[in-house]
């Protein structure tokens, strides 16, 4: 199942002399999962998915960028989810500077996609209780990716 959240916020302090030094953090309105299928969407709002009403937002701080290998590179940083912490590592690709939209102010934009694999059970994501116990097949595993583009002020 692919979903998407549809409200979100983020910071890159973008480090041009040193890249390594650079930072990243985010954060995200779980509320706003959005899978196309509303009945699904409100079950992953539960208390035993997301728990949007006890915990908001997700939040993901860098620690630490690099090493680079031409147009890519490693993000580390703790994610959290439900109030869990946990590190992860996203693999990034740097898509280039964009550029400037037609009819929009000309500012710097600059595009990147990371991916990470977390497991769901890590941060207390459950299913039904037939599928915990292994009577039904659900993935422990959740592909996450991020198409982000970061605009200069």
């Amino acid at each position: 199942v692919k979903g998407r959240f549809k409200t979100f916020d983020g910071t890159l302090d973008m480090n041009e002399e040193d890249p390594q030094a650079s930072t990243v953090e985010g954060t995200i309105d779980t509320a706003t999962i959005s899978t196309g299928i509303r009945p699904r969407d409100a079950d992953l709002r539960r208390r035993g998915r997301f728990n949007v009403r006890d915990f908001p937002k997700m939040s993901f701080q860098s620690t630490r960028i690099g090493p680079f290998e031409g147009n890519r590179f490693k993000v580390y940083g703790n994610l959290t989810i439900k109030g869990i912490t946990k590190p992860v590592v996203f693999d990034v690709e740097d898509m280039g500077e964009l550029s400037p939209v037609k009819g929009q102010p000309a500012r710097r934009r600059h595009a990147f996609e990371a991916r990470t694999q977390i497991n769901r059970k890590d941060f207390d994501i459950k299913w039904f209780p037939l599928a915990e116990i292994g009577s039904i097949p659900v993935g422990e595993h959740i592909d996450v990716i991020c198409k982000i583009q970061f605009i200069k002020d």
